[in-house]
């Protein structure tokens, strides 16, 4: 049996197509891969758990948290029996998921999300979504921030509010002109229900 040879020409043609199979391989595998940064980077949402909605208790010895709505432009308490402890966290999350019933209305935008929540002391600070900033303005933007504020400062032991959008301060509108820590004060009636 003999072995076919091949001419030097085609052995460069294979040489060639092999060389280009193997570049196009470590291109695609590169391309798939995740790009590397010089620094860390944030990921938004991905890592973030989807935040429950609250829920209402039926017993009657359950303990309440305190949301505070618009009835005309006077701030008015609502409240919703909890199971376990009336975090600051679930009246928020009352404030901003459930829609008020009656006369009761909201001045904070639809979508805007609770993105965290931490009391330090008498210092609540609330990290909101932009909607709370980007689509409202004015006294609708004031109306909205002191519903958050009273919802706040109805938990026990919270006297001042500090705002953050995305992790950002922010100075929020108030009767005492724009702030980035906030307390009862600063509001007047009908904004003030106190």
């Amino acid at each position: 049996m003999t072995a076919t040879r091949r001419s030097p020409a085609r052995r460069a043609v294979a040489s060639l197509a092999l060389a280009a199979a193997v570049a196009a391989a470590a291109v695609g595998a590169a391309s798939c891969g995740v790009p590397l940064d010089d620094e860390p980077q944030v990921v938004t949402g991905a890592t973030q758990p989807p935040e429950a909605t609250p829920t209402t208790s039926a017993s009657p010895t359950a303990q309440e948290v305190s949301a505070y709505y618009l009835v005309g432009d006077t701030l008015e308490v609502t409240r919703y029996r909890v199971d376990g402890e009336p975090t600051l966290e679930a009246a928020l999350q009352f404030l901003l998921e459930v829609p008020p019933t009656g006369e009761a209305k909201t001045r904070i935008p639809p979508g805007t999300s609770l993105r965290s929540v931490k009391v330090v002391g008498d210092l609540a600070t609330i990290d909101l979504t932009p909607e709370i900033v980007n689509d409202t303005s004015g006294a609708t933007q004031k109306q909205a921030f002191a519903q958050l504020a009273f919802t706040a400062l109805a938990s026990e032991g919270v006297t001042q509010v500090r705002f953050l959008v995305d992790g950002k301060p922010v100075e929020v509108p108030t009767d005492r002109a724009n702030q980035g820590t906030i307390t009862a004060d600063d509001y007047d009636p009908p904004l003030n229900p106190r």
